[in-house]
């Protein structure tokens, strides 16, 4: 026999609150991008993409360069946005979160930087490597890592050099543990910040961006399963970038660097080189391009974000989702966003035009609907006032929207 207190049937209450308006407002319950292979399921991509409202390209944008895009870019989502209008000047489902993979270290640089200005770290502050850490993370031979070797110290300077250039897992472990105390605490803070810039359609779960089936259950967030990784939209991953990088641009400076000495002049130096090759002088070099960073997991697919200058303007591009197609061809992520930013350039003005779409944050689809659900009533009761010459306050101020107000703010 069950007792049952009271503090159980309120929450009972909630839950089936909660179920009423999920049903009311038939709002679909959206899972992870799981299991993607690098021969993606496409009918998964296809599903996820029913769920979002298309970024709709204005009439007049060029007829021969969305053709062009539709033939011969095969990345899963790109985008690319003038960086001081924030008009969207190309994108192929640039609203729908995917994985992202070690796109997610420029979040982890953000912090590191941010720790140091705040005087918690110093650009020459030793943080030792743990066993623990490098048992899992650098001793993986599936993994990206510095390697770290336990017991020896790093620099903080170092560490970043690594976590940039040569995409350290390690060292983005090291870090964020050397500022936060522990994974699990570091990953909070990294989802903590995002909250506070506005973004909510996102899932992470590692420092690093590492899938969980690589780490440890008890450095797992907590409801999390083997097949969870970090997503994020290209829209929010652009927005998320142009704030790292307007913050410390010197991110930029060692995404610039061709090689750098890693523990120099010691027996573990090692020289690290850029994998970049569309920074100027490498093999697809672009005058003006200085960053950023690459991504690569089975879900995740060869990803990209870049940044720098085209054509005079800055600009922040990504192509996200390139996989070994079923015919065996193949095209990386910098070949793509070189076959985007050539064919942009053949429309230099492009950028002048005030219908294009502009980058926003990607809404929750929860969100979505309760803002419609809000819209609706607020048109309903504005008819309401013009016909009987009346006024209100607050036209919020309804049943149906304060009834959910108050029940969604139970669950924060």
């Amino acid at each position: 026999m069950h007792i049952y207190s009271k503090k159980h049937l309120i929450v009972f209450g909630k839950l089936v609150s909660l179920m009423l308006v999920c049903n009311l407002f038939t709002l679909p319950i959206f899972a992870q991008v799981e299991n993607l292979s690098k021969l993606p399921d496409l009918t998964m991509d296809i599903n996820k993409a029913k769920e979002y409202k298309p970024i709709l390209m204005p009439e007049d944008y060029p007829e021969e360069l969305a053709s062009f895009f539709d033939s011969s870019i095969s990345s899963r989502s790109f985008l690319v946005v003038d960086v001081d209008t924030g008009r969207i000047l190309a994108q192929k489902d640039a609203n729908i979160p995917y994985p992202i993979a070690s796109i997610t270290k420029i979040l982890t640089a953000y912090l590191t930087y941010q720790a140091i200005e705040s005087g918690k770290l110093e650009l020459s502050s030793e943080i030792e490597a743990p066993s623990e850490l490098t048992q899992v993370l650098s001793d993986n031979p599936e993994l990206t890592s510095t390697p770290l070797i336990a017991g020896e110290k790093y620099s903080v300077d170092d560490l970043l050099h690594s976590l940039i250039i040569k995409s350290g897992n390690d060292a983005a472990s090291l870090l964020m543990r050397a500022v936060y105390g522990s994974e699990l605490a570091a990953t909070q803070a990294m989802t903590d910040q995002l909250h506070q810039w506005g973004f909510n359609d996102f899932k992470f779960y590692t420092t690093s961006g590492v899938p969980n089936e690589y780490i440890p259950e008890d450095w797992r967030v907590s409801g999390s399963t083997a097949s969870n990784e970090n997503t994020m939209s290209a829209q929010d991953l652009a927005l998320m970038t142009k704030y790292i990088i307007e913050k410390y641009p010197q991110i930029l400076e060692i995404s610039s660097t061709i090689n750098y000495t890693f523990k120099e002049g010691t027996d573990y130096e090692q020289i690290l080189y850029t994998p970049n090759p569309l920074l100027p002088g490498q093999a697809l070099g672009r005058e003006g391009i200085n960053g950023l960073k690459a991504g690569l997991t089975d879900a995740a697919g060869d990803s990209f974000i870049a940044t720098g200058e085209e054509g005079g303007r800055d600009i922040i591009a990504l192509s996200m989702g390139n996989f070994i197609q079923e015919d065996g061809n193949y095209s990386s992520s910098y070949d793509q966003l070189t076959l985007i930013l050539d064919a942009l350039a053949e429309y230099p003005d492009l950028y002048q035009n005030e219908n294009l779409p502009l980058n926003q944050i990607t809404q929750s689809k929860v969100e979505e609907k309760l803002n419609e659900a809000s819209t609706d009533s607020d048109e309903e009761n504005n008819s309401e006032t013009i016909q009987e010459e009346t006024t209100l306050e607050n036209r919020r101020d309804n049943p149906i929207t304060n009834f959910i107000k108050r029940l969604f703010d139970n669950f924060r």
